[in-house]
């Protein structure tokens, strides 16, 4: 009753004076009025939860008001007070749509009990109307990022959210009465899905892996959640099944194990540990529910698995707290969006109960109550540290592969496998003084060693000539170049990419009169430009099959020389002023 508000409208003093002390302290608003055109300009300015109001005043009576208050709002509840000799009104108050009557001298017991009544179904009803807004938005949330099938009890299929439909490619309504079965994918093991359709015939939940035939009839992959829904009015069930695509990760897996299938035979002992990680890929998709200020309201069972708690250990805890690392942006992007009533997608770093790092890609979805007011804020959470570390083990390999492939061709021309070595060690000192990012030094050091894999198709006869080669076979040594470019050229992989950039443009001059396209100025990648340096100070700093190593002075006199005829000025310049490391770095690494 203290949280509803009430209009009064009654023309006699006395029983104004009388009724308010009683009705006044019991309700959130007391509008007091004279008569009915008083009362309907007060209910027209406040809209009060609950109307009292005489029959019989001055102006307009309060069934006229009445009248004009149902045209505004049907449902507002209006008590009629009247006395014994009035109630030939009834019928018109029926036609007012009166929801109480209460006759004249009112008692005021009787009066508030009616008024409270009212108060309570209010209330309730108001209550009831937030948990169903905020169910719907709930749904609606896991409705939108989720992909759902709603499957009844004879398994055949009620409805497919967007999502879904979006990722099997098919239109919203053509799968609906189909049986489940057939969106399976024909793949010969049928019986895999035995306890499915058990679960679906017994009422019982379900999870595990399956995999469906989209419309163009493409094999996708899915980890699947079955969830029954019973109905308390109706006889019998119908489920809910959450879905996580898998796809691309398994295809991801089968591309992994087809390439080291192709480079087992030879350097099988050096990528075998990669098969640890064909089962890399475990349940990832968590539920966090906290508010705004980060305190945790309840998690699901993969949340709780993932960070090493015990159910229900997580409540009253932070959630910003699992993310230390990064908690006051965490906190400030979730704010801004629930200031912009959005989603927040991004990705995470948290720590588990053991202060183990785990990464996520994230939603953050902000749940509102009807007055606007933040309610809670679900967050979705997709567990990708197992996929991250597969990528690092991968990228790993690759560099490994690359470096062996430039031993190979440098134990081809007779080189020590430390001139590959000091190459990708100068390339990226000098990429750090150039001002390269820590991903372009990182990437360009492990690619320097690919500049001369090409040698490997070039004849002993002329690579290993210990003397000058003549233009006819100095014609096939330039073809090294190409020939790297084109064994890297046909893979879109960043490393590969950049390897065949320095394959093919490490021998291109700056005036443009290098080989083998002639490019010139900045139009040869900074990559080129850099191991172009690089390789020429170590050809000259040591004993090569053709010739001696040349004194420091003499290469530093050559390097200046050739300044913006064959090398990049400003990376010579920077080369130079910092020559010393240079000849460390060559030290260190000739005596290792």
């Amino acid at each position: 009753m203290e949280s509803c508000t009430v209009l009064y409208v009654e023309d006699e003093k006395e029983i104004r004076n009388y009724v308010i002390p009683f009705l006044g302290p019991r309700v959130k608003t007391l509008w007091v009025a004279e008569n009915g055109e008083a009362g309907l300009k007060l209910y027209e300015r406040h809209k009060p939860d609950i109307i009292v109001t005489d029959l019989k005043m001055p102006k307009m009576d309060g069934i006229e008001m009445s009248k004009i208050i149902r045209s505004d709002d049907r449902d507002v509840p209006i008590v009629l007070t009247a006395s014994y000799s009035d109630q030939h009104h009834l019928f018109a108050a029926i036609d007012a749509r009166i929801t109480a009557f209460l006759r004249k001298p009112v008692k005021i017991n009787e009066l508030l009990r009616t008024v409270e009544d009212l108060a309570k179904k209010i209330t309730f009803e108001r209550a009831q109307k937030k948990v169903q807004a905020t169910m719907a938005q709930h749904y609606l949330a896991i409705e939108e990022e989720a992909l759902l099938i709603y499957i009844d009890q004879y398994g055949k299929i009620k409805k497919i959210n967007e999502q879904m439909a979006m990722r099997l490619n098919y239109p919203l309504d053509l799968l609906e009465g189909e049986p489940f079965k057939s969106l399976i994918y024909k793949d010969g093991h049928t019986a895999y899905y035995q306890s499915l359709f058990e679960a679906i015939e017994l009422g019982d939940s379900w999870h595990g892996e399956i995999h469906l035939i989209s419309h163009c009839d493409m094999e996708l992959t899915f980890k699947a959640t079955l969830i029954p829904l019973y109905d308390i009015e109706k006889p019998g069930y119908q489920f809910m099944m959450l879905l996580e695509d898998i796809t691309e990760l398994v295809n991801y897996r089968k591309i992994i194990k087809n390439e080291l299938d192709e480079t087992q035979d030879t350097l099988q002992e050096k990528i075998h540990f990669l098969e640890q990680y064909q089962n890399a890929i475990n349940e990832g998709t968590a539920i966090c529910r906290f508010v705004e200020d980060g305190t945790i309201l309840k998690t699901d069972s993969r949340f709780d698995r993932i960070f090493g708690f015990k159910k229900d250990e997580l409540k009253r805890r932070s959630f910003y707290q699992l993310c230390p690392n990064m908690e006051s942006v965490l906190k400030r992007e979730v704010a801004e969006a629930v200031k912009k009533r959005e989603v927040l997608r991004m990705r995470i770093r948290c720590q588990d109960k053991y202060n183990q790092l785990h990464v996520a890609d994230s939603v953050f979805i902000p749940i509102y109550k009807l007055n606007g007011e933040i309610e809670e804020i679900i967050s979705i959470h997709n567990d990708i540290t197992d996929i991250i570390k597969l990528n690092e083990e991968i990228k790993n390999t690759q560099k490994e592969l690359l470096y062996i492939l430039g031993e190979v061709a440098e134990s081809r021309s007779k080189e020590t496998g430390h001139h590959v070595k000091r190459v990708a060690e100068y390339s990226r000192v000098l990429g750090q003084l150039a001002g390269l990012s820590e991903e372009e030094v990182e990437l360009l050091s492990v690619v320097a060693p690919m500049h001369d894999v090409g040698k490997i198709a070039i004849p002993d006869e002329i690579l290993l000539k210990p003397d000058e080669l003549t233009p006819e076979e100095f014609e096939i040594m330039k073809r090294h170049a190409v020939i790297g470019g084109e064994l890297f050229g046909h893979s879109e992989r960043p490393f590969m990419q950049a390897a065949r950039i320095v394959a093919l443009e490490h021998h291109e001059n700056y005036d443009g009169t290098g080989y083998p396209n002639g490019k010139k100025g900045e139009e040869i990648h900074i990559f080129g430009r850099i191991v172009a340096i690089a390789d020429v100070f170590d050809a000259l700093s040591m004993n090569r099959v053709y010739k001696k190593s040349w004194p420091p002075r003499e290469i530093m006199d050559y390097m200046k020389k050739e300044r913006g005829r064959k090398f990049d000025p400003k990376l010579i310049d920077l080369f130079l002023e910092n020559i010393d490391l240079f000849f460390e770095i060559r030290n260190r690494l000739d005596n290792n």
